[in-house]
């Protein structure tokens, strides 16, 4: 296993051992302080507003490296495969918003019965939160895989490869 795939199972674990905890413990804290819920709810529309722009940028057909088409079908390929995980991250953004809209009509209408929807926000924000902290990573690694790609491609153009 690739030592990148080990970090990205350790984080996939830390996120959902801090959700699963944040779940189970801080629902109530979360239903009757509304401090909470406005934080997170600022804090993941900015974070789905800046992964849809980067996702929206960097998967513009512009962005392909120039070159022939094979070079061009390659990077696109790698490109759509690493968009895909951050779209997967996206939606989980959205889920946890939308999550958001749910407990607090189920707090304004007082329905008692679904508070432990409060748990599962809670626990799925956290997750969502400790997840994220790889982003800036993921998105250097595609920053330096087309740098790379981009210095590549010149030097075989000009014969030093």
């Amino acid at each position: 296993m690739p030592k990148l795939a080990y970090g990205r199972l350790i984080l996939l674990i830390a996120a959902v051992a801090v959700g699963v905890v944040v779940g189970y413990f801080w629902g109530d804290e979360v239903r009757l302080s509304e401090r909470p819920s406005e934080y997170i709810g600022l804090t993941f529309s900015i974070l789905a507003a800046s992964l849809f722009a980067v996702v929206s940028i960097l998967g513009d057909p512009s962005m392909v490296m120039p070159g022939s088409w094979r070079a061009a079908w390659l990077n696109a390929k790698e490109i759509q495969g690493d968009l895909q995980r951050l779209n997967y991250l996206f939606v989980l953004y959205i889920a946890v918003l939308g999550l958001l809209v749910v407990t607090e009509v189920i707090e304004h209408a007082e329905w008692n019965n679904f508070y432990f929807i409060h748990n599962i926000f809670a626990g799925i924000s956290a997750f969502a939160f400790v997840f994220s902290l790889a982003l800036p990573f993921e998105l250097a690694a595609i920053q330096r895989a087309r740098l790379q790609s981009e210095i590549n491609q010149r030097k075989s153009k000009d014969g030093n490869a």
